[in-house]
């Protein structure tokens, strides 16, 4: 009896386990990067982005070299999100007759939305450098009129 309840309970949790994942997957195999994974996703909830750095490897000290790699990642993660969010929002809204005005505006939400991204984990490799993965809320996005197309 104990055994069928055990097995119960581990059925009902492997739909919560999958709740818990990030919109990315690893992108470290083997405390390297990985030959393949996605930079960017888009969910019902989040933006996910992945950011990349490295620290310069004449830095003697660990410590240093993976702060300063996390840094650059996250540096990397906000330049891939504003990428992302310029290119989309400007096909939607840019208008012809008023585009600077509109552009300039945009611009400035953009930036706004990015900085209050949340960095949701951070890997380091064996070589010192960093992958941190980044989300925006689609909310955040919304309260200033970015509209993103449908989740993946």
């Amino acid at each position: 009896m104990k055994k069928v309840w055990i097995l119960a309970v581990a059925v009902m949790l492997i739909p919560l386990a999958a709740c818990g994942r990030t919109g990315l997957d690893s992108a470290v195999k083997k405390g390297a990067l990985a030959p393949q994974f996605a930079d960017t996703k888009l969910d019902k909830e989040f933006l996910w982005v992945r950011g990349i750095g490295a620290a310069n490897p004449d830095f003697k000290s660990d410590t240093q070299k993976r702060a300063l790699s996390r840094e650059a990642a996250i540096s990397n993660a906000y330049q891939r999100a504003g990428e992302f969010l310029k290119g989309a929002a400007l096909q939607g809204k840019t208008q012809v007759e008023n585009a600077v005005v509109t552009n300039q505006d945009l611009l400035t939400q953009i930036n706004a939305v990015v900085q209050g991204g949340e960095i949701f984990s951070s890997e380091y490799l064996e070589d010192g450098g960093c992958t941190v993965i980044m989300r925006i809320s689609r909310k955040d996005m919304e309260k200033v009129g970015i509209t993103l197309p449908g989740a993946n």
